[in-house]
């Protein structure tokens, strides 16, 4: 999961990039979670179980439309072909899909 600044860092670069590809104007949001979940029965542990997740959403406005998308997988590739492959708006993704998202560390 991506610490606080590196999701604010990813969704600044997304809408940049989105604002680059031809958005007038665009929003994204980060989702991560993580759930511990323990059974104990009769006074024993039973079970324990960890699980994580995380979901990158983008909106996009361009004229008088509006587009939104989202998806797990947070890498540059799959965004760039996520968001802007085969619309026929105009909107275009960077020359290099890794412009899409330079998160700091």
């Amino acid at each position: 999961m991506l610490s606080v600044s590196d999701a604010e860092s990813r969704v600044a670069d997304l809408i940049a990039a989105a604002r680059r590809a031809g958005a007038d104007a665009a929003d994204a949001i980060y989702v991560g979670d993580g759930s511990t979940q323990v059974q104990v029965r009769l006074g024993a542990l039973e079970d324990v179980e960890r699980s994580e997740g995380e979901e990158i959403g983008l909106r996009l406005f361009v004229g008088s439309r509006s587009a939104s998308v989202s998806s797990s997988d947070l890498s540059a590739e799959a965004l760039a072909a996520r968001y802007f492959a085969g619309r026929t708006d105009g909107l275009r993704p960077p020359k290099n899909s890794e412009e899409l998202l330079v998160a700091t560390t």
